[in-house]
């Protein structure tokens, strides 16, 4: 394959991947509306649709990176940045796409850490929640047994010894 057909390549790659992280940063802002209105089965959902398309990026990344590795073999290159765009000129569009790749992947990653945090509070205020039931349930059995303690049907009746010594 020539250089110029392995960096159509990438650049077809990179779109394809743009697209498909574009799609992972709608499902992210999705995820947020779902937490912030407490719909964990719709944030479910949204989970299992992101992790479709990051293994479809995954796969992308596998042909990408052939491709790249090609690329630097055949110019005897470091990275990217040195290939001279006089001689491929098409090497702009790819410098794009990454480029754009990034600043997606920069949101996604902004996004995804406020949902951890909001989750985190919810999950914080559940716990919390818990933690009160369950000590009113212990006051609750505390108190019931009190009440059996003191309404017992020999309650007012004294204790009788009994001596089996000969």
């Amino acid at each position: 394959m020539s250089v110029n057909e392995l960096i159509d390549i990438l650049i077809q790659t990179s779109e394809i991947k743009y697209n498909l992280i574009s799609e992972v940063y709608e499902i992210t802002k999705a995820q947020s509306a779902c937490i912030n209105n407490s719909n964990t089965d719709y944030l479910l959902e949204n989970i299992e649709k992101k992790q479709q398309k990051i293994n479809e990026i995954n796969d992308i990344d596998k042909k990408f990176y052939s491709a790249y590795i090609n690329v630097k073999e055949k110019l005897k290159i470091e990275s990217i940045e040195s290939i001279d765009t006089q001689k491929y000129p098409n090497i702009k569009d790819l410098k794009k796409n990454v480029s754009n790749i990034l600043r997606v992947t920069k949101n996604i990653d902004d996004l995804d850490r406020i949902n951890n945090q909001s989750v985190k509070k919810e999950f914080d205020k559940v716990k919390e929640e818990m933690n009160n039931i369950k000590k009113e349930h212990k006051d609750l059995n505390k108190n019931i047994k009190a009440y059996k303690g003191y309404n017992t049907k020999y309650n007012h009746t004294q204790g009788v010894f009994m001596d089996y010594r000969k």
